[in-house]
């Protein structure tokens, strides 16, 4: 096992193998191991090794145990100390008799700790007059070459409920299906927009008791390898791979020849499992028409909605999420996002409102209470979510998800954004997070794959170095931390960094250069510095002493 212990983003995780004399084993007693941690005056334990018959193997004749093992990181648990301790239990008479404790790991390493996330999402920008007669969505997903729709859609199917159940008087629907250029089915675009048609008049049928007008229209999407070429353009690829997969379609070939000459490139396994899926899909889009009030009306009977003192619908969702720009306090929003929700049931206000829980999580320093604020943020994101499935939408779940160490759940949104697709830059941020995580996951070669697509940014730089870094590529390492100070010369983790890559390749210049420009930079780098046990071999050499004693 690694001397001293690892953390990796939110977790410590290590293999421990311990073996006992033979004689141990007895029937009529057990021989067990407790492991655990000791910080501060704090013990926290790990797991219990039972050296009895069926828990354990021989190795060369000698009961073994080996196992993987975890426990949470938080910052005053380094420095710590990894004890194991003997129990010897009689299983008879219930007596016990313990070893002395033995240290097998002092410390903890926490350089894989030093990567850069963004996670940043904001309020919806405020486009109250524009967005009086935008449409809401809802977009149904379909497997290849299929125009069936499942019989439990879950999300999308409570949507499309909520736009059956409005109760106005009359409806706009426009349906808008596509379909993959790989799959072979004649007009399943055509056929898919149809199902889709038929599910909303067999609900409005139903759950309609309003008797509004319904007007619904069936429309096809541009052709497939038209839809394909705009999603390469908008997609975070980087630019050669781009422009090889477009000279492709841009070709005089016929679309069977261009499709078997994208499936020779490295950009195929992108376009099979991010932009594919989203174009066997239909949309549906519900019209809206409302009229605008001014802002010191609105904001008035906006409070006297979110305090029940007026009618629930004296203001529309879009109106109440206006009034909620007029004011900078975050629990005022959060009370006009609620109404709105109450209003009318839309994403947009589940979207304002994840996000106002997620900017109370942002300048909370209590840990239960940030994780209660940011789990209210994903409940309000996942609803957003099912209602608008887009890429910001998923990216701001994704990084609440991140935030709070859900790392599964947030990749599984990260994906989902970047299926979703969409603006260029933002699927590059997608691609960078999601990139941190697989670092914090001790997944170095998926996080450098994912940085292919992220840019070439101070994050793309800063996490490929850490990348590289962790898998002991130095020079590769380095080459990215420059390009990352190219960008910003006076940032101290880059330099820090730097400075550990000489601790690790006994590069006294390198670290000594370094490190001083770290600790001018950021002071709070000398505390690390001190405690880091990287530069544990320096800490009586001369270049290391330098650099953090001429400041």
């Amino acid at each position: 096992m690694p001397n001293p212990l690892v953390a990796n983003g939110q977790y410590v995780n290590f293999e421990l193998k311990a073996q006992v004399p033979e004689k141990l084993i007895r029937e009529k007693q057990t021989y067990k191991l407790d492991i655990f941690y000791e910080y501060g005056m704090k013990r926290e334990d790990i797991a219990t090794y039972s050296f009895k018959f069926g828990e354990f193997v021989y190795e060369n004749g000698t009961p073994t145990v080996i196992r993987q093992l975890v426990f949470p990181y938080a910052p005053e648990k380094n420095p710590g100390r990894l004890l194991v301790q003997g129990r010897a239990m009689d299983d008879a008479k219930g007596d016990v008799r313990y070893t002395s404790p033995k240290e097998v790991a002092v410390g903890l390493v926490t350089t894989p700790l030093l990567l850069v996330r963004n996670n940043s999402f904001s309020f919806l920008a405020d486009t109250y007059q524009d967005a009086a007669s935008q449409p809401g969505t809802v977009v149904f997903y379909f497997d290849p070459n299929k125009t069936a729709l499942q019989s439990n859609h879950g999300p999308e199917e409570q949507l499309l409920q909520q736009y059956v159940l409005d109760n106005v008087s009359t409806q706009q629907i426009t349906i808008t299906a596509s379909q993959s250029p790989d799959e072979t089915g004649p007009n399943l675009a055509r056929k898919r927009a149809k199902a889709l048609e038929e599910l909303y008049r067999k609900k409005l049928g139903t759950l309609d008791y309003s008797g509004k007008k319904v007007t619904i229209q069936t429309a096809v999407e541009i052709a497939p390898m038209d839809l394909l070429k705009q999603r390469l353009q908008t997609s975070p690829l980087p630019k050669p791979d781009k422009k090889e997969a477009l000279s492709i379609l841009e070709s005089s070939q016929s679309q069977t020849e261009k499709l078997k000459a994208l499936r020779q490139l490295p950009v195929y396994t992108y376009i099979e499992h991010y932009i594919y899926p989203g174009l066997r899909a239909a949309r549906l889009e519900v019209d809206y028409n409302r009229n605008r009030k001014p802002d010191y009306e609105l904001y008035v009977l906006a409070q006297k909605m979110a305090t029940e003192n007026t009618a629930g619908d004296v203001l529309t969702e879009q109106e109440l999420q206006h009034a909620a720009t007029l004011t900078p306090l975050l629990d005022e929003k959060r009370k006009l996002y609620e109404a709105a929700i109450k209003t009318s049931d839309k994403w947009p206000a589940y979207y304002n409102l994840g996000v106002v829980y997620n900017e109370m999580a942002r300048k909370e320093y209590r840990p239960a209470v940030k994780q209660a604020l940011l789990s209210k943020a994903i409940h309000n994101l996942t609803y957003a979510s099912f209602r608008n499935p887009s890429l910001e939408v998923y990216y701001s779940l994704a990084s609440a998800y991140h935030q709070q160490g859900a790392l599964l759940d947030a990749l599984k949104f990260y994906d989902s954004a970047i299926k979703a697709g969409g603006d260029e830059q933002l699927l590059q941020q997608v691609f960078a997070d999601k990139a941190a995580l697989e670092i914090e996951a001790g997944q170095y070669n998926e996080a450098i794959e994912s940085l292919r697509y992220a840019g070439s940014g101070y994050q793309t730089n800063m996490n490929l170095g850490l990348s590289y870094l962790l898998k002991e590529n130095y020079e590769g390492a380095a080459e990215f931390y420059t390009q990352a100070l190219a960008e910003k010369p006076n940032d101290g983790l880059a330099h820090y960094s730097l400075a550990l890559i000489g601790a690790r390749t006994d590069d006294a210049q390198l670290l000594e250069q370094h490190l001083r420009k770290a600790v001018h930079s950021d002071k709070a780098l000398m505390e690390k510095a001190i405690n880091d046990l990287e530069f544990a071999p320096y800490r009586d050499k001369a270049p290391y002493k330098d650099a953090l004693l001429q400041q």
